[in-house]
């Protein structure tokens, strides 16, 4: 943990789902070191494909991205955000070439700091919000088939929540040899907190209760965002979601720039015995 940042994830398969698709990995600086000009990055990606093969993309994306990050030339945080996510599509698409995984892809989310920004990218419907003062902002645009028909305005919010296409991607990891990647970049200050969450989760929790969430964690009544990260995950279950859950957490305590520095790497898939 950053002292200026607190952080947590979590995941599990849900009531529906025989095994967890969704893998998230994190690699957070701990120790200062010149040596290394990068920040910590958070990891989400859920898998798709017969079989094993959707734990099998969500995984190879998510390792791959975090070594990337790591073991890269150094460069501009968003260009090498942006080779991290690169590099796991090509991992993701060789993978799928095999016999049992043709068609396996997965969709990601990616988020870092830099001084006083925040950088997202993101390749398919997993997504990225910040809580700030009581509100929660999509930081992320949906790479489905109901995304692109609501920013058309050809269906609308309630018949989005139902459309028989709201699964369908138009973009993910593994698909295609290249990807389109979105990247973002906001303004950070102290208090904001921010969710890297899959599609188990917000479809069944709204940014109402994601910014209620950030001010219980603001005031307390959540007292870490372990507890805040597994407070979203378990609402999601209870609500009935049809999907694996995974949700990060990040909270920002300092108003001071998130510096570069030394490291460890986890990687995360919880689930029950």
């Amino acid at each position: 943990m950053l002292a200026k940042l607190s952080w947590a994830l979590h995941s599990d398969p849900g009531e529906v789902r025989p095994h967890n698709e969704d893998y998230a990995g994190a690699y957070v600086p701990t120790i200062p070191d010149d040596a290394w000009d990068r920040g910590p990055l958070w990891v989400v990606a859920d898998g798709m494909g017969g079989h094993a093969a959707g734990e099998i993309a969500s995984r190879l994306a998510t390792e791959t991205a975090l070594k990337s990050w790591t073991s890269g030339t150094p460069s501009a945080p968003s260009s090498a955000l942006r080779d991290a996510v690169r590099m796991a599509n090509a991992i993701v698409h060789d993978a799928g070439r095999e016999a049992g995984r043709r068609g396996m892809g997965t969709t990601m989310v990616a988020l870092t700091f830099a001084g006083t920004e925040v950088l997202v990218a993101n390749v398919g419907d997993s997504r990225a919000y910040r809580m700030r003062d009581g509100d929660c902002a999509q930081l992320t645009t949906d790479h489905s088939r109901v995304a692109e028909m609501l920013r058309m305005r050809m269906i609308s919010p309630e018949q989005a929540a139902t459309h028989p296409a709201r699964s369908m991607l138009t973009r993910s990891l593994g698909a295609d040899l290249m990807v389109q990647i979105d990247i973002a970049k906001e303004p950070v200050r102290k208090g904001d907190t921010f969710v890297l969450c899959t599609d188990g989760m917000w479809d069944v929790v709204s940014r109402a209760d994601m910014a209620e969430m950030a001010v219980a964690l603001d005031a307390g009544d959540l007292p870490t965002p372990a507890a805040a990260a597994e407070h979203l995950v378990s609402t999601a279950i209870q609500r009935g979601t049809a999907d694996n859950v995974t949700a990060v957490v990040v909270r920002i305590t300092s108003d001071r720039p998130i510096p570069a520095a030394g490291a460890r790497r986890l990687f995360f898939r919880r689930g029950r015995p």
